[in-house]
């Protein structure tokens, strides 16, 4: 059997092989692409899902919420659009406080915002670079927040994941005196610190929460429309790519859902894997990038750019 097709197969036995009568899944960025494709399987493959997209853009989180009610109307089965921007701290709060008022556990925390920009460091009103805050400060304050949820669903379900979709396996040296690059800023430096910084939170995370599962999953090249706020000029090589060599939505969101429900190696531990499911975890751990020193060393750097944020 293909990849796909194994991964298709554990997919559709997820009810019965995980018989909860309720799942809860989160998806950050849900509102396009491979998170709005993964909340369909999630609605699809379990028996009375609890979906929450989240996102800013209304219209699509509307009819998103649509599709998830026909893939899945059991009567228990609920749906949310929260309309939040994910770049900006208080917001993660705010979210994070309407789901926990409506929630006692949660199952799946889908990671994927973010966007692709050629813009220089650009600052939002809480002084952090908006491309910083969606591919990390963002994910991992939710994440924080959301922790007393994932830990009640590991702990009643045997059933907790969270999945940050970014690029594992680009990893490397950190500028340690910059960490939040105002004065290194380099897309070459962007790239490699939202990386890096993903790779460590899986780890330490899964380090202080052993019953839930943490992975950062490269997604390969897939046909969304990450590449919308690119220059003409670099969008339009990047559509000849996309339709030779890009798979589709609906295949990686097989592959996300099992990483982050049906797959049984990935139950609990960090992970760090590439688009056909590769551990890229060892590589990096033997070239010495997800050591202790420098897990601590970006999560203060994290929690003190958090603090900063929500006192502007």
């Amino acid at each position: 059997m293909t990849l796909i097709d194994t991964v298709k197969a554990a997919n559709s036995s997820a009810k019965e092989k995980i018989p909860l009568e309720k799942t809860v899944g989160v998806f950050v960025g849900g509102t396009s692409g491979i998170g709005e494709y993964t909340a369909y399987k999630f609605a699809q493959y379990t028996k009375n899902p609890t979906v929450y997209v989240i996102g800013r853009n209304e219209a699509a989180g509307n009819a998103i919420i649509d599709k998830l009610k026909e893939l899945n109307s059991s009567p228990d089965a609920k749906y949310y659009f929260l309309k939040h921007d994910v770049s900006l701290m208080k917001e993660c709060d705010k979210l994070c406080d309407v789901i926990k008022g409506k929630e006692d556990k949660i199952n799946l925390l889908f990671l994927t915002s973010g966007f692709l920009s050629i813009k220089s460091r650009d600052e939002n009103e809480e002084g952090l670079d908006k491309k910083f805050s969606v591919n990390y400060y963002g994910r991992w304050r939710i994440t924080s927040n959301l922790m007393p949820l994932l830990s009640a669903g590991a702990e009643k379900d045997d059933q907790a994941r969270v999945v940050s979709v970014l690029s594992p396996g680009n990893e490397g040296p950190l500028q340690e005196d910059d960490l939040d690059l105002k004065k290194k800023y380099t897309m070459l430096n962007f790239n490699r610190h939202i990386v890096e910084f993903n790779s460590l939170a899986v780890v330490r995370f899964a380090n202080l929460y052993p019953k839930v599962s943490f992975t950062h999953a490269h997604p390969g090249i897939v046909s969304t429309k990450i590449d919308r706020d690119l220059p003409w000029w670099i969008r339009t090589p990047m559509k000849g790519i996309f339709k030779f060599f890009a798979q589709s939505p609906d295949d990686s969101a097989e592959k996300f859902f099992y990483l982050g429900y049906s797959g049984p190696q990935y139950k609990t531990g960090s992970h760090l894997v590439d688009a056909n499911l590769k551990d890229l975890k060892a590589t990096a751990e033997n070239k010495g990038f997800l050591t202790k020193e420098l897990q601590d060393k970006v999560w203060d750097h994290t929690e003190q750019s958090f603090k900063q944020a929500l006192s502007k």
